[in-house]
């Protein structure tokens, strides 16, 4: 009689990978071999690698940039949580139901601080 014994193979770990992938969009893909391509034109030296070109980029990016990659991911929800916040703060604690109906009667302007607009 033969017993049952799972018979799950392990696959051999590689020595020592120093990589891993990155799933980009087509699009970027497709903008970074093009760059590529385009730094590869040369007579000499060894050709550049994506790796190369991300490293360069990332070293170039400023922290304005990354202040706008933010503001980019925010929803509508987000940012009227944010003003509500900033209007808090101002002016002191106010129901987020009340500050709604402040923005809807044109009581308040939205800017970067929430702002009362005098009568």
């Amino acid at each position: 009689m033969e017993t049952k014994q799972d018979s799950k193979v392990s696959k051999p770990k590689p020595a020592s990978v120093s990589t891993t992938p990155i799933r980009v969009k087509r699009e970027t893909r497709k903008k970074i071999l093009d760059e590529l391509a385009r730094a590869n034109k040369k007579d000499f030296g060894r050709k550049l690698r994506a790796e190369d070109l991300i490293a360069l980029a990332i070293t170039l990016v400023q922290p304005e940039h990354i202040k706008q990659l933010q503001e980019a991911t925010l929803s509508n929800a987000d940012r009227l949580e944010q003003q509500y916040k900033d209007y808090v703060a101002k002016h002191g604690n106010l129901s987020k139901d009340a500050f709604i109906g402040k923005l809807l009667n044109a009581d308040v302007t939205l800017g970067k601080v929430a702002q009362v607009q005098s009568p």
